[in-house]
């Protein structure tokens, strides 16, 4: 009997020859079934015999409908309505035909926010677990422990554009660094540097465990971000490892690590808010580090040493970046917010009130470093390229702020908190 005959037109037919739902029919149906509305009909004609057993009892469990089954010479053909025990599974369906614009010859992460995946929530749903954002979830699912769950609180507008930043600038602390290019130091200028990339190290290990850290509480649909503190997290890596060694390679070894240091930096992973955290990190201690690893740069004693701080130097502005463009976000949506984050400074300050006091090894071998040399005269030049260094840290700081928005007083009060850790 011909579908016209029967009353309904099907929306859609498929030839399912001679297979029976064990051998792939099931997928099958199940493909074209997806693709009709609820309440459309599939004209299926198969040439099985089994199927007059199987077919209705896989409708039942399905919630789809056998309106009727026809033969049709040595063939069978089932009509089979859509029904919506399928559809409730899912509050949507997924996009299709939505192309993204490229630019230039490639496929920029910035780009991808198109269609659903373009819809970045205020508030995500944790029980979207590990769906891509744009995916069509199941319903019931059991919500995942992310604790980030609102855009404002972890969002910045670049981060995309900074992700890709991220990925082109990766080096390779083996393999770029031209380390056979070292040359014997005096002895006390190549034990400041090895004092020096022995400090360095160890902040970096606070830059990579902070955003790691956090990670596994921000939401996937906020990508972009995780996608992000993901790069951090290795070029925080690379930066351990290449300070580390370049303090090896030339005939030193890392040198004192200071319970300032270290108190300080256990007051960075104690932290509990991300953008509370982000503020402290990025904007505050990684801005101060720009300045520290210029500073280092330029009185580099060689040019291997030059090139590790200077390609590092190039990966944290990335991070101040974001941090930065985070903050803005973050007080954006509430001017407020900006006595929680001076709260923060106050409060991890306080913690830190008992260890004054820049360390004195980094100290001494920052002079070195800039004085290249211990007569009077140079460590007299010494002493003031450091004191001018801080000086630098600290206005570029209040500028920082007063960029965010804070008033003049309160970025000097909140720069004069800043630990003398640097980070």
């Amino acid at each position: 009997m011909r579908p016209s005959e029967r009353g309904e037109d099907p929306a859609a037919r498929f030839d399912g020859e001679d297979l029976d739902l064990a051998s792939g029919l099931v997928f099958a149906l199940d493909v074209c079934l997806s693709d009709l509305q609820v309440g459309e009909v599939l004209e299926l004609s198969s040439s099985n015999p089994a199927l007059a057993h199987e077919l209705p009892a896989w409708c039942r469990g399905t919630g789809h409908e056998l309106v009727d089954a026809e033969p049709d010479g040595p063939r069978t053909v089932y009509r089979i309505r859509r029904g919506e025990r399928g559809a409730l599974m899912f509050r949507d369906r997924p996009d299709w035909g939505v192309t993204p614009t490229f630019r230039h010859d490639g496929f920029d992460t910035r780009d991808w926010l198109v269609g659903k995946a373009g819809e970045i929530p205020d508030r995500a749903d944790p029980a979207t677990g590990f769906a891509p954002r744009g995916a069509v979830v199941e319903s019931g699912s059991e919500p995942f422990p992310y604790t980030v769950t609102e855009r404002d609180r972890v969002w910045a507008h670049n981060v995309a554009s900074l992700y890709e930043l991220a990925t082109e600038g990766q080096w390779d602390a083996s393999k770029d660094i031209r380390w056979r290019d070292l040359r014997p130091l005096p002895t006390h200028v190549e034990r400041a540097v090895c004092q020096i990339m022995t400090h360095l190290a160890e902040n970096e290990y606070a830059a990579l465990y902070v955003p790691a850290r956090f990670i596994p509480t921000i939401h996937p649909h906020f990508t972009e971000v995780v996608l992000f503190l993901s790069t951090q997290v290795v070029d925080e890596a690379r930066h351990i490892e290449a300070f580390t060694k370049r303090a090896l390679a030339n005939g030193g070894g890392v040198q004192f690590s200071t319970a300032l240091t270290q108190t300080s930096l256990r007051s960075l992973l104690e932290q509990e808010d991300f953008s509370q955290a982000s503020f402290l990190l990025s904007v505050l201690g990684e801005g101060t580090f720009l300045e520290y690893l210029a500073f280092v740069e330029r009185f580099a004693p060689d040019p291997v040493t030059a090139d590790i701080v200077r390609r590092a130097r190039i990966d944290e502005a990335r991070h101040v970046a974001f941090g930065v463009e985070h903050a803005r976000h973050y007080l954006g949506a509430d001017p407020d917010r900006a006595q929680i984050l001076h709260d923060a400074v106050e409060r991890r300050a306080a913690f830190l009130a008992d260890a004054s006091g820049a360390s004195p090894h980094v100290e001494e071998a920052l002079v070195l470093l800039a004085a290249g040399g211990v007569s009077a005269t140079r460590i007299r030049e010494g002493t003031v390229a450091v004191r001018q260094l801080h000086d630098t840290m600290h206005r570029r700081r209040v500028r920082r702020l007063t960029q965010l928005g804070f008033p003049a007083g309160t970025a000097e009060a909140i720069s004069e908190l800043h630990t003398s850790n640097f980070m």
